[in-house]
């Protein structure tokens, strides 16, 4: 009876078993550097929207009203 095969095949599964744990712990932290990446990017661009049209409406009020007090003097 070989005796060593057993042996050889429990270490091999926990081998396999802690190559599988390491790489979805490795994924799983590239999937979260990508969605933190992903996420950012959305948000500058929100805000940078919401920015550009804040700005753009004080600009508007601005020129509006200066063009009010133009017309009334």
């Amino acid at each position: 009876m070989n005796f060593t095969k057993p042996l050889k095949d429990k270490l091999y599964n926990q081998l396999d078993s802690q190559l599988d744990s390491q790489l979805d712990t490795q994924l799983g932290r590239q999937l979260h550097i990508q969605l933190e990446d992903q996420l950012d990017s959305q948000l500058d661009a929100q805000l940078s929207n919401q920015l550009n049209w804040q700005l753009s409406r004080q600009l508007y009020n601005q020129l509006y009203n200066e063009i009010q007090k133009s017309t009334q003097k």
